[in-house]
């Protein structure tokens, strides 16, 4: 208990839990690989004979309804995934051709479900070790294959829209010269399919909410009668049964049981409805993504796990000539996988995508953080020289705002198949390319601006124009890579890449975030205060605590508790993050305008409160946003007892405690400290500067920094928040300097 209590206290808001077991699997608890090699085929036998005996269309799209039916953003250990619709999908194309027509009922769905469960369990479970790898390398592979068999979507829908809209509308012309259509177009074509079986979905579940709650008896049999019409085994299984049940319940009941095998009607676009709905040379492109039943019986069923051929065909082919779309969220999990697969072996193309996606994400990067932060300046491709080797360095994206400069690397690179399949060379290489160089180069560009500080040179490549970062006060650093894909958990924190020997603790790191997390942060923390305070902790993040969690997790945790850590409590704790994302998984319109100030997930007192909206506004207050940060990475509790005395103190009551008192906050290496001093009457310039210096040098910490806002409260004042305050920053390192 007392460790229970320790961690909630160490991180507000979260509690100790011990990880789910794997209830349907008894009896396998120290199972060998060998052990699970056995059962995974004898599993696989199973499922293919299931199959082969039943209709499998109406497995696959019954499948495809439990899916998207549990889908409420709410993650649960037995909740249905979606890698579970894509092999039932897969399975089937390895069949053949339809051989049987026989219904399945409800307790053999439920069979089949955990028959499908249980061959993905067993097939991360049969995978031997290699002898040649560490365990680190062996626990690292493991991880990237259950992220590559299980992880989807590394974007919202409206963000995947935006970026493969935003790369293929710039290949539109080498797209259609090389396949004879844009494929911008094919992808749009793919999104209306998507909500064209999301239109049939929802209609079908509108006839099953009308048979169980219609009160009149022609009603429920007019549902029934669609259900029928619906699909030919429906019809089959009824079979003119209707007066059999008098009684109106066991009428649903019966019209409910039937109707599951009617869900093969949500997924099937007729042929004539498809040449409809889109031009020629796009719909004979979206035929060439599907794949007939027996289209995959080539193919080695170990390998469509880790590399499933639906991932780049998502539809399958009937022999009736319409298309079956029961995965129509496919375009949405992997789009780049789709796309890039009709572009293969035309160079051009291959050249111009490649371009395209560099130029897309770099321009992508620049509007999120505009859009973001307002009063940012940002700049593209700053370019500058290593005064001691002479070489020119380029960095893609800096953004300034008060003394804050942000570093943003852009790395379009994809992750090899090797990789997701967990090979140990391939993953190191990927890597190092994708993870570890993107802090290499923003380091090189820190280093160069904390040394050289107002003698530093910067200037855009593409004008040569000079870039003035007012480098004539300290200013802080704080680096992040932008990506299009990672590997989520496994590439959001550095300790994996520092176990595998490719960092190391002096190495300088750039969190890795993708595009779309990017997005997902800038959506959910729609006010620039919320926005900039988010990207300082999360850059020191590794500073304060050990974590197991994707960018999911910590922004649900800052939108909980404002990523306040309390690392003594945590003493030393990794944090693994299980399920606790729910707070990004509702639906956010992100407001227009972000001066609206908002604090997401701190709360504040209310005089603390006015104070940041009021330090907010001051534009003329250069040190606005240092000292905003001061008082969000204070703890809450002892802001709001601060508050209690300085009302006490202009109430006239005296305080025996003195005429000065302090908060003080480690993060990482430095030191936040917020300093009140009350005073009977407004102290002079030079005064208040003696003492604001005097403060920070009693708190200054040995071998890292300080950070203090002092704020000045007058006793008969006609202020409403406080009289006056400044800033002060006194950093250690060559050549220091310190800012008032």
């Amino acid at each position: 208990m007392a460790d229970v209590e320790e961690v909630e206290q160490g991180f507000p808001g979260y509690g100790k839990i011990d990880f789910p077991e794997q209830p349907e699997f008894p009896g396998t608890e120290g199972w060998s690989a060998s052990q699970w090699q056995s059962d995974f085929r004898t599993t696989l036998d199973s499922l293919r004979l299931f199959l082969r005996i039943r209709d499998p269309f109406v497995i696959l799209a019954r499948s495809a309804s439990r899916y998207i039916l549990s889908d409420d953003g709410i993650e649960r250990p037995d909740k249905p995934k979606q890698t579970d619709v894509e092999i039932s999908q897969t399975l089937l194309l390895l069949n053949g051709q339809q051989t049987s027509g026989n219904p399945t009922g409800p307790g053999n769905f439920q069979r089949y479900w955990s028959l499908i469960s249980k061959l993905l369990h067993g097939f991360i479970s049969k995978l031997p070790d290699a002898d040649n790898q560490s365990d680190i390398e062996r626990h690292v592979g493991r991880r990237a294959r259950l992220q590559t068999l299980y992880y989807r979507n590394l974007f919202s829908r409206k963000g995947c829209e935006e970026a493969l809209d935003g790369i293929l509308s710039r290949i539109d012309e080498p797209s259609e010269a090389a396949l004879g259509y844009r494929l911008s177009h094919l992808f749009s074509a793919a999104v209306c399919i998507t909500d064209l079986v999301q239109d049939r979905l929802v209609f079908f579940h509108g006839h099953i909410r009308r048979l169980m709650t219609a009160k009149k008896r022609s009603e429920v049999i007019e549902c029934i009668e669609f259900f029928r019409s619906a699909y030919p085994l429906a019809d089959r299984v009824w079979r003119d049964r209707t007066d059999r049940f008098a009684d109106l319940e066991l009428l649903r009941r019966a019209g409910l049981q039937m109707s599951e095998l009617a869900h093969p009607w949500i997924y099937t676009l007729a042929r004539a409805d498809v040449d409809g709905a889109f031009p020629a040379p796009i719909v004979e492109a979206l035929y060439r993504l599907g794949i007939a039943p027996g289209g995959l019986s080539d193919i080695d069923p170990e390998h469509i796990y880790l590399n499933n051929p639906i991932w780049k065909r998502p539809y399958v082919l009937r022999t009736d000539g319409s298309l079956f779309v029961a995965l129509p969220q496919l375009i949405f999990s992997f789009p780049f996988v789709i796309m890039e697969a009709l572009m293969d072996g035309h160079l051009h193309l291959e050249t111009a995508y490649e371009s395209a996606r560099a130029n897309y994400l770099e321009e992508a990067i620049m509007a999120h953080v505009a859009t973001a932060m307002p009063s940012a300046e940002i700049y593209r491709g700053v370019a500058w020289v290593d005064p001691d080797t002479g070489k020119v360095w380029e960095n893609d994206i800096v953004a300034v705002v008060g003394n804050f400069i942000f570093i943003f690397e852009a790395k379009s690179g994809r992750i090899k198949d090797a990789s997701r399949r967990g090979g140990t060379l391939s993953l190191r290489k990927n890597f190092k390319e994708l993870f570890v160089e993107p802090g290499e180069q923003s380091g090189r560009l820190e280093n160069y601006l904390n040394t050289r500080q107002q003698n530093a040179q910067l200037r855009l490549k593409s004008t040569s124009k000079p870039v003035d970062l007012r480098l004539d006060k300290p200013k802080i650093v704080f680096t992040f890579s932008i990506c299009i894909e990672h590997f989520a958990a496994l590439t959001s924190a550095r300790h994996y890449l520092k176990e595998l020997g490719l960092v190391s603790d002096h190495t300088p790191w750039a969190p890795v975030l993708s595009l779309g997390e990017l997005q997902m942060i800038s959506q959910f923390l729609d006010s620039e205060v919320s926005f900039i305070h988010y990207l300082t902790r999360r850059a020191t993040l590794e500073q304060v605590f050990d974590f197991e969690g994707d960018e999911q997790d910590l922004l649900s945790a800052y939108l909980t508790n404002g990523l306040w850590v309390d690392k003594d409590a945590l003493d030393g704790r990794k944090i693994v993050f299980f399920g606790a994302d729910d707070p990004v998984r509702r639906h956010k319109i992100a407001r227009s305008d972000r001066t609206v100030v908002e604090l997401h997930g701190i709360s504040l007192s209310p005089m603390w409160d006015a104070i940041v909206r009021d330090i907010y506004n001051r534009k003329d207050q250069r040190h606005r946003f240092d000292i905003i940060n001061v008082i969000l990475n204070q703890q809450p509790p002892a802001l709001a007892e601060l508050e209690r005395r300085v009302r006490r103190f202009r109430r006239g009551v005296s305080l025996p405690d003195g005429d000065m008192a302090f908060l003080k906050f480690p993060i990482g290496s430095k030191l936040f400290a917020l300093a009140i001093h009350f005073s009977k009457r407004m102290p002079d310039e030079h005064e208040w500067q003696d003492l604001g210096r005097n403060l920070v040098g009693m708190l200054m910490p040995e071998g890292g920094g300080v950070e203090c806002a002092t704020f000045a409260f007058v006793r008969r004042s006609r202020n409403a928040t406080f009289d006056r305050a400044s800033f002060y920053r006194y950093i250690q390192r060559p050549n220091s300097d310190q800012d008032g």
